[in-house]
């Protein structure tokens, strides 16, 4: 594969491989998921939403992922439904599943043990009172800073994969969807993360 090839791929997954292997990749990723969570110790309490948590039995990441995955899946079949009478639900499943992926490279660069341990040592220095005599490495402080780019770029990349599938399930092509698709993931995430649904 080209880097041309592989640059193509990144951006629209959906339009070269098989509707069969697209399914793997994502149940692939979803359990990739899971398994992060469990040995992180993070939930995934949103559609975006990762935050730490005491360790649980790892029956309950694979519940509070179908959690997810379920609620987004319905919502976006449900508005391609409205716009589009051939919307297939698998069509949309694979998309959440395959946006989702990205969430994996999230929990493993954001919420890995190194990371965290230097966060925890930055905001002891912080409740201590010493904000103005931070003791931060530069390689600390370039991960830091690395970490929150890739934060944003990942969040950005995880809605164009959501669009770009849903515009493919819906066979459209309109900007109104684009800003549609998001507008609804965001309100879904910001109830899941208020009434929180989850074990």
């Amino acid at each position: 594969m080209s880097s041309k090839d592989f640059v193509s791929f990144i951006l629209n997954p959906f339009e070269d491989l098989t509707t069969r292997n697209q399914l793997i990749i994502g149940i692939v990723g979803f359990i990739l998921l899971c398994v992060l969570s469990y040995f992180f110790h993070f939930i995934n309490d949103g559609i975006i939403s990762l935050h730490f948590r005491e360790q649980q039995a790892f029956w309950t990441y694979l519940v509070n992922g179908l959690i997810n995955t379920g609620s987004l899946t319905i919502l976006m079949f449900c508005y391609g439904k409205f716009n589009y009478s051939k919307t297939r639900f698998l069509d949309v499943l694979i998309t959440v599943l395959i946006a989702q992926c990205v969430l994996v490279l999230m929990g493993l660069l954001l919420l890995n043990p190194y990371l965290m341990r230097v966060m925890e040592d930055l905001q002891v220095q912080i409740e201590s009172g010493n904000i103005n005599k931070l003791k931060l490495s530069p390689l600390s402080l370039g991960i830091i800073t690395l970490a929150g780019i890739f934060s944003i770029f990942a969040i950005y990349y995880f809605f164009h994969l959501l669009v770009k599938g849903m515009k493919i399930a819906i066979n459209s092509n309109k900007l109104y969807h684009t800003i549609a698709i998001v507008l609804l993931t965001l309100i879904l995430n910001s109830v899941l993360s208020a009434f929180k649904p989850y074990f």
